[in-house]
């Protein structure tokens, strides 16, 4: 009897020993796979990380010189701007009066809508006047008009439809024949020019 408990301990004690060594022999697998696994995934990262040795080389780029010189255009533009403003520094002032000493035989009236002054229309020559009306928002109304010694024009003109410019010329020949007779009107701006004679200014100005 007791050899039969003997052997039956022995036999038990050897299945634990036997379970045990392939639990640690399980473990020791996991182990190693994990570690190729985290082998395998080290280098992985590691080659991603290491910058390719495959680079192209970039054309390196040189600017070339600028070019000093001004285009004929701009220097046209410029000269003609300098010219511009030269004409307006010597600009025909308005007349609100007429001296014994002025030889004009006609003027040119202009109103915003009210009366402004008068141009006289040069013995020879011609030029230009500028009319600039300056408006709340900064911006400006604007309107050339080109004077002769037989009448005028509207030479431009910064308003809509620039029908003011299409008006033609007063002249002392044409002004009692034409549709609106002795005047050019640019409603946009509540302009208007008129070419009256010397004699008509005269008699405007004693009123």
């Amino acid at each position: 009897m007791k050899k039969k408990y003997l052997i039956a301990g022995t036999v038990a004690v050897i299945a634990v020993i036997a379970a045990v060594v392939l639990l640690l022999l399980n473990n020791s697998n996991n182990n190693s796979e994990l570690r190729i696994q985290n082998s395998e995934l080290n280098a992985e990262n590691v080659s991603t990380a290491v910058p390719s040795t495959d680079i192209k080389e970039v054309p390196v780029l040189t600017a070339e010189p600028e070019n000093t010189e001004v285009p004929a255009a701009e220097e046209k533009k410029e000269e003609t701007v300098k010219e511009t403003a030269e004409a307006e520094e010597k600009d025909q002032p308005f007349l609100v009066q007429i001296t014994d000493d002025d030889p004009s035989i006609a003027y040119v009236l202009v109103r915003m809508p009210n009366p402004i002054g008068l141009l006289p229309l040069p013995l020879e020559g011609e030029y230009s006047k500028t009319i600039r009306t300056k408006l709340a928002d900064g911006s400006e109304y604007i309107n050339v008009l080109h004077i002769t010694p037989n009448g005028f024009n509207m030479v431009d003109a910064n308003c809509e439809g620039h029908d003011c410019m299409g008006q033609g010329e007063v002249t002392l020949e044409n002004r009692e024949n034409r549709i609106m007779w002795n005047m050019i009107i640019c409603l946009p701006h509540q302009l208007s020019a008129e070419l009256i004679t010397r004699e008509e200014a005269e008699q405007m100005l004693a009123h």
